[in-house]
């Protein structure tokens, strides 16, 4: 086995791990490909107040918990 094929199984294995545990904290990007939407869609759910709860750290600046993104799909079954 090469070391580029060695380095393409880890990868694999890596991303598999990232899908299988999401982090605590994620960006907007994150948030949405979470959810299965786009992060433009995540913005429009902060416009009209009908999104997850979000954490704002600055005016640039958008956190969502995993926890709160689990529990608002679970209210929109």
């Amino acid at each position: 086995m090469t070391l580029d094929e060695i380095a393409d199984k880890l990868s694999a294995i890596h991303d598999g791990l990232a899908r299988a545990h999401p982090p605590q904290v994620m960006t907007t990007e994150e948030a949405a490909a979470f959810l299965g939407v786009t992060p433009e869609t995540l913005f429009r759910y902060r416009k009209d107040a009908t999104g997850p709860k979000y954490s704002r750290i600055n005016e640039r600046v958008i956190r969502y918990l995993h926890e709160d993104l689990v529990a608002w799909m679970k209210e929109h079954r």
